[in-house]
């Protein structure tokens, strides 16, 4: 069963303490197995996110959310600051549009913008959707690749289903209910079982075009999910998602099958 738990408040105060769980499970997955693996969302409402993350977080705000820091490691610190452990962490996209990394409708350039501009990432610890390159369908097979080589020349066993677990996976949600580039229009994309990632046409999409996306199968097995959203549509949509009121939307379909589930919903 998922263990599942709600946050909502100001754009601010969800940006800090989302932030301060994602490097706090940072240091726990490091401490566990030697490195943090975390998918990127796309989008506009992790802006503020991600900006929280490339700052760091007080260190005494850990302790105000309840969280721990592991003992058996020394966290990065700049001033009062915790940082993100870059050199141990990995990134990944969830989901990509089918445009070059600089074109303004990349998730890879918002990411760029607001939390890899003055990291010190690895460039081989980046994983970057190649969305501009040959065709969408040879992009997701060729994404796939990497991420089950990632997993597998790191020593991380897939699970019986033979699907990696992400350390962590931030998601988006629309006003439509999708997440990541998965529509409710697209049964064949909600029902895929075996692929990682995938194709698909996003024709009532912002912007509508093609795109590259990981799956359902890969989603819920991670060990922890996290919905950042903002805005108040978005947050009476996460509520009832949470509460169980709406169950057939994509985002509904997201429940970590051994991992936890965190909705945090940002507003003005």
């Amino acid at each position: 069963m998922t263990n599942s738990k709600l946050f909502s408040g100001s754009i601010a105060d969800m940006a800090e303490e989302a932030a301060a769980l994602i490097i706090n499970e940072a240091y726990h997955s490091i401490a566990d197995h030697g490195k943090f693996s975390l998918v990127l969302a796309g989008g506009n409402s992790p802006r503020p996110l991600y900006q929280r993350i490339a700052e760091g977080i007080e260190t005494q705000k850990f302790a105000h959310y309840g969280l721990q820091l592991p003992e058996t490691l020394r966290p990065i610190k700049k001033g009062l600051l915790t940082q993100m452990p870059w050199k141990q962490t990995w990134l990944f996209w969830g989901d990509e549009r089918c445009v070059p990394p600089a074109h303004p409708d990349s998730n890879y350039r918002m990411a760029k913008e607001t939390l890899l501009f003055n990291t010190p990432l690895p460039e081989e610890h980046l994983f970057r959707i190649d969305a501009e390159q040959t065709t969408p369908e040879r992009v997701a097979e060729e994404y796939e690749t990497s991420i089950r080589s990632f997993f597998s020349e790191h020593g991380n066993a897939h699970t019986p289903e033979k699907i990696p677990a992400f350390d962590l996976l931030l998601l988006g949600l629309g006003e439509d209910g999708h997440t990541a580039s998965l529509f409710a229009d697209n049964s064949e994309a909600l029902q895929e079982s075996m692929r990682l990632a995938i194709a698909v046409d996003a024709p009532d999409g912002n912007p509508p075009g093609k795109r590259i996306t990981i799956t359902l199968p890969l989603i819920n097995q991670a060990r922890n999910v996290l919905f950042f959203t903002s805005g108040k549509a978005k947050a009476r949509l996460a509520e009832k998602i949470y509460r169980k009121e709406e169950c057939d939307l994509p985002a509904a379909l997201v429940s970590p099958v051994n991992g936890r589930l965190f909705w945090f919903t940002a507003q003005p």
